[in-house]
């Protein structure tokens, strides 16, 4: 599990820059704005990698918790969900205004749902993380901006609801091939 925590300090680390105030401007100011961008993006990758690579090694490790029933079963929802709310932070619309930072609530929603549906430490360390990152990213997101726009109409949201689904169905019906945990029988 040593590489999926590492992996994990890696890839939430350097998304969670901006609440060191001025770190980020003060990286891209000393490193450049390009070779800022490059850094950031070597470092994420290398997490993910990571991440990914460290819970397939990790794989089985012990149960910290028996996790309910109901808890995959809310799982089928909430992803969804988190999905459509993610998706909604590229289409501007309703979702977006309403939801402030859709991006980090659909972590927070997409963690949280399999976190309750895991007990195995390697998952409870994975979306345990995950969870807490996007819900300090959150709120403080929310305490250091401004809501967008007002928009009008509704195809943002439309598009972020059917591509959201489209995408979960996906997931839904790949996911043991995925990840290697069957969903769905």
């Amino acid at each position: 599990m040593i590489l999926l925590g590492v992996g994990l300090v890696l890839f939430l680390g350097v998304h969670a820059l901006r609440l060191v105030p001025g770190l980020r401007d003060w990286l891209q100011t000393a490193l450049g704005e390009t070779p800022y961008k490059l850094a950031y993006t070597a470092v994420s990758l290398i997490g993910f990698a990571l991440i990914i690579w460290g819970k397939i090694l990790a794989h089985p490790t012990p149960q910290v918790w028996a996790a309910p029933e109901w808890g995959r079963t809310l799982a089928l929802f909430a992803v969804p969900l988190g999905i459509i709310l993610i998706t909604s932070a590229y289409a501007p619309g309703h979702i977006r205004r309403w939801v402030r930072h859709p991006m980090l609530a659909g972590v927070v929603v997409w963690s949280g749902a399999h976190l309750l549906a895991n007990g195995e430490a390697s998952a409870v360390l994975l979306f345990g993380s995950f969870l807490a990152w996007s819900l300090v990213m959150f709120i403080a997101a929310c305490l250091r901006e401004t809501p967008p726009p007002i928009v009008k109409g509704w195809g943002g949201d439309l598009t972020a609801i059917v591509l959201g689904l489209i995408v979960a169905l996906i997931i839904l019906k790949y996911h043991m091939y995925l990840f290697g945990v069957a969903v769905i029988g």
